[in-house]
């Protein structure tokens, strides 16, 4: 799969809006705004979302092993989910599996 320079553009920018801003809210979140926290593990919007990331997280995995992708492969999409999100560890995978293209 081939990118423009610019669908890379969006993919970086994607990545980076999933790694600084929805990881980043979630960190401020959870250090300075713990009450907010446990109001979002009782509501029942927000567990649906929690849920659906984590039922996407070992499909996404299962489907890199089985499509054999390598650098990053499953092990390393799994921590760069569980470090940035999937906003971030999606599209910044994309780009490292086609790098070697453009």
């Amino acid at each position: 799969m081939r990118f423009s320079k610019n669908q890379r553009l969006f993919l970086w920018l994607v990545s980076a809006i999933g790694l600084f801003g929805v990881n980043g809210l979630f960190l401020f979140t959870t250090f300075f705004r713990q009450a907010q926290i446990s109001e979002a593990y009782n509501n029942l919007y927000a567990m649906v979302f929690i849920l659906e990331a984590i039922v996407l997280l070992p499909l996404f995995c299962f489907l890199i092993l089985v499509a054999k992708l390598r650098s990053p492969d499953w092990k390393m999409f799994l921590i760069l989910s569980l470090l940035g999100s999937l906003a971030f560890s999606i599209p910044f995978s994309i780009l490292r599996w086609t790098r070697e293209e453009n």
